[in-house]
């Protein structure tokens, strides 16, 4: 009679060893993962810059000047950590994204309908932050950065410029202002357009900017 050898089971301690190395390789694809997804958001924040820019020179050929508010974009101020990462809906940086979104597609009500697009292709829901209503976002509350926030966008450093020329126009020897008459001054004497990739401590080493 032929006897079969009785079936060893897992000790407890085999288990946990077992579910140690699964938790540790767990974490580490984890790890990776958000890893992999932080630098893909970066590189898309570059690239949506980029396009971003490219339509405001677009504009700027068709009108003469960049899009610029005296309340939602000469008062922002990417220096001021408290503005400058204030990505909420009701923030200062919602407030000049979305007039840049509205004068680069002429969807003044901001449900949408587009009467122009300086950025084809470019406005579609998943970059846009507000309601969802199906497949589209209405009202469209601003330009949404691939870290679900907020893109700044600020004319301050163009206010000093223009404070600036104004003033050598009749005195030549004036000089070039620190802040603009709101009391802020970006950094490009153009416009400034950025990112906060998703930090709120005004750590601008992690942010995408055009400066």
């Amino acid at each position: 009679m032929i006897r079969t050898a009785p079936h060893r089971a897992f000790t407890l301690i085999e288990m946990i060893t077992v579910i140690a190395i699964i938790a540790i390789l767990a974490a580490l694809v984890l790890g990776v993962y958000q890893v992999v997804k932080y630098q893909t958001a970066k590189a898309r924040a570059d690239t949506d810059i980029q396009q971003l820019s490219s339509a405001l020179q677009s504009y700027h050929t068709d009108y003469g000047g960049f899009p610029q508010d005296s309340q939602k974009t000469d008062k922002l101020d990417a220096r001021n950590v408290s503005d400058a990462t204030d990505g909420s809906p009701t923030g200062k940086m919602a407030a000049a994204s979305k007039y840049l979104y509205e004068c680069l597609t002429g969807d003044t009500s901001d449900n949408g309908t587009m009467t122009k697009n300086y950025a084809p292709g470019f406005f579609i829901p998943s970059r846009l932050g507000g309601p969802k209503v199906g497949n589209t976002v209405n009202p469209v509350q601003y330009i949404m950065d691939p870290f679900g926030n907020s893109y700044g966008y600020s004319t301050a450093g163009l206010l000093v410029e223009q404070e600036y020329r104004a003033a050598l126009a009749t005195n030549p020897n004036a000089n070039r202002p620190v802040q603009n008459s709101q009391g802020t001054q970006g950094y490009n004497p153009t416009f400034d357009l950025w990112s906060t990739a998703g930090d709120t401590t005004g750590n601008t080493a992690k942010w995408r900017k055009n400066w």
